[in-house]
């Protein structure tokens, strides 16, 4: 009937994006075996093959390409079904999904979202903190907000802030060190460097008067946390090229001091709000999109607060 036939179809499309059917089952609240069975079924009902079987996974056949792409179409078309009938209602309400990259989730988004939920107290707010690239359907995302370049295919991404760089030292690094006067200085010097298992910071770049310049840097202390470079920096461990969205009252308070001002540190990093591409967009996600704009603003509050005290 048609109504298993659309069913299993959700099944096979979870199948895929979850990767294997462990993941496939624990999401849809199911046996492995249910999973297994309803996919022969489908395989039986289509009278192809779907996917090659290994032990703990599966690869799909041409034909479960093809097939793969027409159940996204399907489920996409009922998700879309979804947010017209919510429009409709014109409420903002039921669960909104975030995920967040954990140091400027935490610093900026997870304060805001309770402002967000006095505009809206029927909708609720479930966030995850990560750094990896997300597969929003398998971990069922509603909204991703990341500085992930490279956004996969189907996928939509908004920019919502961009974040600048200062490099900085403590007092106490400087009483023992002297301070860099050319970014070539920084070979010399204990540099605490961002890095994760996708991308080593270890190369910081500079401009001035149109002359760029990457100094690739070295130092005794690597960690994949950004607040863990700016604590390590505000402690004396050695110099530092940090986002400015790290930054609150260090440099108010004396407890960093900003080198090399005559150049700019002008890495550039992004933060996006990522969603699934859909023709109609739940309420919920313009709403909240909507709002970190306006809360963050154009130009970002936290360099309008550190541009008294720092050059950008």
């Amino acid at each position: 009937m048609l109504q298993d036939r659309a069913g299993r179809m959700a099944i096979f499309h979870t199948l895929v994006n979850s990767g294997n059917f462990t993941s496939t089952a624990h999401k849809l609240g199911v046996s492995t075996s249910h999973v297994s069975k309803q996919l022969s079924l489908l395989e039986a009902e289509l009278q192809v093959k779907l996917v090659q079987r290994t032990t703990r996974s599966f690869t799909l056949t041409d034909e479960g390409i093809e097939y793969a792409k027409f159940c996204e179409q399907v489920v996409s078309a009922v998700l879309d079904a979804d947010a017209m009938m919510a429009d409709i209602r014109d409420e903002v309400s039921g669960t909104l999904r975030l995920g967040l990259s954990q140091s400027f989730g935490t610093m900026h988004i997870i304060p805001a979202i309770e402002h967000f939920r006095r505009q809206f107290p029927d909708l609720h707010v479930e966030v995850s903190l990560f750094d990896h690239r997300a597969n929003m359907v398998e971990e069922g995302l509603d909204l991703w907000i990341t500085n992930v370049e490279n956004i996969p295919e189907g996928y939509v991404a908004q920019r919502l802030a961009d974040t600048r760089f200062i490099v900085a030292a403590s007092p106490e690094y400087l009483m023992h060190h002297s301070a860099p006067t050319h970014p070539r200085d920084l070979q010399e010097h204990n540099c605490l460097v961002y890095q994760n298992r996708q991308v080593n910071h270890g190369t910081w770049s500079f401009i001035r008067d149109q002359e760029g310049l990457c100094v690739t840097v070295s130092g005794n202390y690597r960690v994949d946390l950004a607040e863990a470079v700016r604590d390590a920096c505000v402690s004396g461990w050695g110099i530092a090229y940090l986002a400015t969205y790290l930054l609150t009252d260090e440099f108010k308070t004396g407890k960093l001091i900003q080198l090399l001002n005559d150049w700019e540190a002008n890495q550039g990093m992004h933060f996006y709000a990522v969603y699934p591409s859909r023709k109609h967009l739940p309420k919920k996600i313009v709403a909240a999109i909507s709002f970190f704009k306006e809360y963050i603003g154009e130009t970002p509050y936290w360099d309008k607060n550190l541009s008294h005290y720092v050059n950008l």
